[in-house]
């Protein structure tokens, strides 16, 4: 084990749990989160010892990952260990490791010892086990070695063995590990001279394993990049560390094929940096290392017939120049030139092969950082296309997953700038909102699977029914005519009216018909008043009992109800416009979205874009769903979702069923949920004080 992890095993770091994040707690007091009490401090590891562990003594821990803010936390092992999302009162404290975040299962895997070898094994987990990313079959054991990674969905832990390797498969030479993400490259002394002829060839022996030294250095510590820009701070400290006689170092590299390539590095050996778009550059050598695609070395370019008459070198005082290409298959990436202005001698043959070694393995590291970008458009691309289908299915919320997930993402990436000194305490990381930015994006994805006529009901009755009712209506009207005339008649027959008398009679009659068609207007006027939808349940909604009880008769003589029970149901809905089933269909898509999004390959990083998801209408009281989930039980990311999701819901432009409403009134309407305690108050004046809900859009 190395030194920093010998002194990182004894450290003692107390720890508290924030909204499903491990928030580093040094040693002065600070007031636990509301809703997250705080966690125990780890016990600290024990230090390695020479030989296989004591019977009963720790034989191997798991180090979590820290981040800039906090260091790694570290779980000593004991025999067998479970570790999951809540404590469980079966286990022993000891045999049990609680990371309290909702992408981690209630119980996620297992660890056990069998002499001195640890596996680990999935317990049919929902976001998967891995190891070395590499996903575990639930139910099968892996063994782990030293300096394995093992993740519970995007959570990162390594394994470190406290047993000793068996002394017959140890080698010869036994070096500390690299660290190729923290690497610092010391400067590389030339060999001492040979003392005796003899001792030459040790000489250059020496050489050539220092060469073969720096360029595994060098090829470990680029294949752990993850960015161009370390890549390119990298590949600066190593050309100063391999060529010690540089003086300046250029990296030109292509933004796409068909552009020129440009300088996007440009350092000289005292540290200081220049501007690369201000870079001299020689256009002759540029011009022949590119066009040619070979690698070029000028010993001493004054007495070079090749370069000294070319200006651009004269200009610049180049004395001493190597420049080699970074090709990936017939693709040129770039260049990388190295050159002097003082020593004529500077480089030699050898350092050109070392080079284009280190050009080699930066064009490959390149190339990959391409293809992570396209795998990273083309899953965006993919999202994007998925919202798309969405939406179009409802054009009146057309929009909706583009603003909210540009709401969250400016609202999570303000929080390190928030009055709440808890909140200011959460840093989320690139992958972090990115995973955020897609959780919001597809939040509504199991809406493709609700019923048309459902997803875009606008008022409580759906058109059809409103039209059939009207018709009901009509009909009402005419039965009564039909009756009053029938009478009418009838009576005239019987009781041998005079022509004037018949006319009095008939004109009382039609007075009365229009008095009960006025009313029957007017029970219309109030269905349609009914009919419209309510934003909060303060509302009086109107009085239907008249309508309910009205007496008519339809020719048979049978009775016709201007209202059946669930049209009267619908109407006396106090919010909204869907039926008690509507609803649940309609609650449904949470569900649905959980399904689909479960069944796609995330990355680690990613990992919690379903669970994110899945909790967006879930409330800080338990009273949300599907779940019911309360308090700690719902992450920081899905409170964020959240917030951002309502707010855009009463904000956005004229829907049919509801008009837009002004900022003001829907913040007071969102200040009365907080005091309601169903979302998160403190996230809540940290989007009002950010006043998120200005970012621009992100469709």
């Amino acid at each position: 084990m190395s030194r920093e992890l010998q002194h990182a095993a004894v450290v003692s770091v107390r720890w508290i749990n924030l909204d499903d994040k491990f928030v580093r707690k040094d040693d002065e007091a600070m007031e636990p989160a509301p809703d997250a009490p705080a966690t125990p401090a780890p016990p600290a590891a024990p230090a390695p010892a020479a030989t296989t562990a004591p019977a009963g003594g720790a034989s191997a821990y798991l180090e979590l990952l820290g981040n800039r803010e906090a260091r790694s936390r570290l779980f000593p092992l004991h025999d067998e260990v479970v570790i999951g999302r809540d404590r469980q009162d079966a286990l022993a404290s000891d045999q049990f490791v609680c990371v309290p975040l909702h992408t981690i299962s209630r119980r996620h895997a297992r660890m056990r010892r069998r002499g001195s070898a640890w596996s680990v094994e999935d317990l049919h987990s929902s976001n998967g086990t891995f190891v070395n990313a590499e996903r575990l079959l639930p139910g099968t054991w892996r063994e782990l070695h030293d300096g394995d990674e093992l993740a519970l969905a995007s959570t990162q832990f390594i394994f470190r063995s406290l047993t000793a390797p068996d002394a017959s498969a140890m080698p010869t030479v036994i070096r500390s590990s690299l660290d190729a993400t923290q690497y610092a490259p010391s400067p590389l002394s030339a060999p001492l001279p040979a003392a005796d002829p003899r001792d030459a060839p040790r000489g250059e022996l020496e050489k050539s394993v220092l060469k073969l030294h720096a360029m595994a250095q060098v090829s470990i510590a680029l294949g752990a990049v993850t960015d161009r820009a370390t890549l390119t701070e990298k590949i600066m400290n190593f050309i100063f560390d391999l060529f010690p006689l540089a003086e300046r170092a250029f990296i030109l590299l292509r933004q796409n094929e068909r552009d020129p390539p440009v300088p996007v590095a440009a350092r000289r050996r005292n540290g200081t940096v220049e501007d690369p778009g201000q870079a001299r550059l020689s256009h002759t050598i540029v011009a022949e290392v590119l066009g040619k695609k070979h690698a070029i070395l000028s010993v001493d370019t004054l007495a070079d017939r090749h370069f000294a008459a070319q200006d651009s070198i004269v200009a610049q005082a180049i004395r001493s120049v190597m420049c080699a290409p970074l090709i990936v298959g017939d693709e040129v990436l770039g260049l990388i030139q190295v050159d002097s202005s003082s020593d004529p001698r500077a480089f030699q043959e050898a350092d050109l092969e070392l080079l284009t070694g280190v050009c080699a393995e930066t064009a490959v590291a390149l190339k990959n950082f391409q293809l992570y970008s396209d795998i990273e458009r083309l899953l965006d691309g993919f999202v994007r296309a998925s919202v798309q289908a969405i939406e179009e299915r409802d054009p009146v919320t057309a929009g909706h997953s583009f603003r909210v997930a540009s709401y969250a993402e400016r609202l999570a990436t303000t929080l390190d700038r928030a009055a709440d000194p808890q909140l200011r305490r959460i840093a989320f990381t690139r992958e972090q909102l990115r995973e955020i930015r897609y959780a919001a994006l597809l939040h509504d994805f199991g809406k493709v699977g609700v019923r048309e006529h459902v997803l875009r009901k606008e008022k409580k009755l759906h058109h059809a029914d409103m039209r059939l009712l009207e018709q009901r209506f009509r009909y009402a009207r005419a039965c009564l005519e039909c009756q009053a005339y029938r009478t009418l008649a009838q009576r005239h027959l019987d009781e041998g009216w005079s022509a004037g008398a018949f006319r009095r009679e008939k004109e009382r009659m039609e007075a009365e018909l229009a008095e009960e068609a006025v009313r029957l207007d007017g029970f219309l006027a109030t269905i349609r008043s009914a009919n419209e939808p309510a934003v909060s349940r303060t509302r009086t909604l109107p009085d239907l009992r008249d309508i309910v009880h009205y007496g008519c008769h339809d020719p048979d003589g049978l009775p016709l109800a201007l209202l059946d029970d669930q049209e009267v149901a619908a109407l006396s809905i106090a919010k909204g416009c869907l039926t008690p089933d509507e609803r649940r269909q309609i609650e449904e898509h949470v569900v649905d979205s959980y399904a689909f999004l479960v069944l796609i390959p995330w990355t680690r990083d990613l990992a919690g874009v379903p669970a994110i998801a899945h909790g967006h209408h879930e409330k800080l009281d338990g009273s949300g769903y599907p779940s019911g989930l309360a308090g700690a039980q719902i992450s920081i990311q899905t409170r964020i979702l959240t917030i951002c999701d309502i707010y855009d819901a009463l904000t956005a432009g004229d829907r049919p069923y509801k008009k837009a409403m002004p900022v003001e009134q829907a913040l007071d309407l969102m200040h009365e949920e907080c005091d309601a305690g169903h979302i998160d108050g403190r996230l809540f004046q940290a989007f009002v004080d950010a006043r998120a809900w200005q970012a621009r859009p992100a469709g």
